[in-house]
């Protein structure tokens, strides 16, 4: 039985987070390790330790972020990319983000585009 089998649906591969509808109860499944903090912009590009930079997501999400941020800074490092953004889509009323796009771009032009479908 897998962690996420509580916030899934019958024949649902991924965690069902519609219910997570408030602060309180997001903070509820941080402890318990269900969810952790995902900083929109990344710490290493000088992203703010804030509230409004923090989400929170599955490990695996903040892992494969992780990995695609990986990919900008080596394209930021060889000039290719000057601008980034991380946005999350959410659905209905949960606060858990249900997609992250990220987006490196260079003068304005998309260069990287990656969507991580969370739920």
């Amino acid at each position: 039985m897998g962690i996420f089998n509580k916030f899934k649906k019958k024949g649902e591969t991924k965690p069902n987070f519609y219910e997570v509808d408030s602060i309180e109860k997001v903070i509820e499944l941080a402890n318990k390790n269900i969810l952790k903090p995902l900083y929109l912009m990344p710490l290493r590009f000088n992203g703010e330790e804030s509230e409004r930079n923090r989400l929170f997501v599955p490990q695996v999400v903040v892992e494969l972020k992780d990995r695609y941020d990986d990919i900008v800074e080596e394209l930021l490092v060889q000039g290719k990319v000057n601008g980034y953004s991380c946005s999350p889509e959410y659905k209905e009323k949960s606060f858990v983000p249900s997609k992250l796009t990220i987006i490196a771009k260079q003068d304005g032009k998309p260069i990287f585009t990656e969507t991580i479908e969370i739920w």
